[in-house]
């Protein structure tokens, strides 16, 4: 759009919309943040860790569409809309009955329209109107099944490394290039004595975050999941997922700031999201599951105005299992 009208109009005409455009660009650049994957992690950090020898595998593909940045006292604009298609393979392997190794690497295509944003050319900037795709950070993690009665409980720890050398910068940055120290736990009970086939679970995560320009931007992550089984193979969830940084900063900042080149990936960015979600188990060990996820509010960050998750997952059905539904 923007590109049309600067090709209708007259020099004069261009001028103008420069100078109408300024204030909307600095505050895009300011506000230009990661897009989140935001993607529920049924292949992730969970409570209910496999048994020895059994390998569990998922392909997901998730998009999320932002169409308004969230300031630092949790109001909207709008200023440019971006998308993010995120395919993601995860694998979990059971070392022993106790212990699991995990992996998972995405590919990230994103691609914005707005408002000139970063003030690059196009062919410079991520933010150019094109779709955008590299793949971004491998994460490796190590589980440990420490109680299984009362409740499940698996602490763990990973590793996020950078695999490429992609876009940090931009609203339709796909990544930010950092290095992550991840320490947390997978907290899962069945609900079955009270609630027929349901269950509950929480992941929490603390990032420590390679820092940048010697700023700390340590990051917290809560994800909650209640669900039930309306037949042993057909099964509704409910999400919640929460973020808190701790340190960063607030954006939009000016273009002449010292730390505009690096505002994207400091951002105090902070958020609360919801959703629900269904699956499907073909087999025993194939299952499909489709998530929807929106933005209720948040700080200094792209609003998740919409996020869908469909993909299919090979191995055991750890939730199924909690809630005595086994099919061998």
């Amino acid at each position: 759009m923007c590109a049309e009208d600067r090709e209708s109009h007259g020099l004069s005409a261009r001028i103008g919309k420069v100078a109408r455009f300024d204030r909307l660009t600095a505050l895009c650049c300011a506000l230009s943040l990661i897009a989140l994957l935001a993607v529920p992690e049924r292949a992730g950090a969970q409570a209910w860790l496999p048994s020895k020898g059994e390998f569990n595998t998922s392909f997901i593909i998730n998009d999320v569409l932002n169409k308004e940045h969230y300031l630092p006292n949790g109001d909207t604009v709008d200023v440019g809309h971006t998308r993010s298609t995120t395919y993601a393979l995860f694998a979990n392997y059971g070392l022993t009955d106790r212990l699991m190794v995990s992996a998972s690497i995405p590919y990230v295509v994103t691609k914005y329209w707005g408002p000139p944003s970063h003030g690059g050319a196009p062919g410079l900037t991520v933010d150019d109107g094109d779709e955008h795709g590299a793949l971004t950070d491998l994460r490796v993690g190590i589980h440990y099944q420490l109680l299984e009665d009362p409740f499940a409980f698996a602490p763990f720890v990973a590793y996020v490394v950078p695999v490429s050398d992609y876009y940090v910068q931009g609203h339709a940055a796909q990544g930010r290039g950092l290095d992550e120290l991840l320490v947390g736990f997978g907290l899962g009970k069945s609900l079955d004595p009270w609630i027929p086939r349901t269950y509950a679970q929480v992941r929490y995560s603390y990032g420590f975050v390679e820092e940048v320009a010697d700023i700390a931007h340590d990051r917290e992550n809560i994800n909650l999941e209640i669900g039930g089984f309306l037949t042993p193979r057909w099964s509704l969830s409910a999400y919640g997922q929460w973020q808190w940084t701790h340190g960063g900063i607030d954006v939009p900042v000016r273009r002449d700031n010292p730390l505009f080149p690096y505002h994207d990936r400091l951002a105090e960015d902070e958020y609360f999201n919801l959703g629900f979600g269904t699956s499907w188990s073909f087999t025993p060990s194939i299952t499909g599951f489709a998530i929807y996820m929106e933005g209720i509010s948040g700080r200094n960050g792209h609003k998740m105005n919409q996020g869908v998750t469909v993909g299919f997952s090979y191995g055991f059905r750890p939730r199924a299992e909690a809630v005595g539904i086994v099919e061998r």
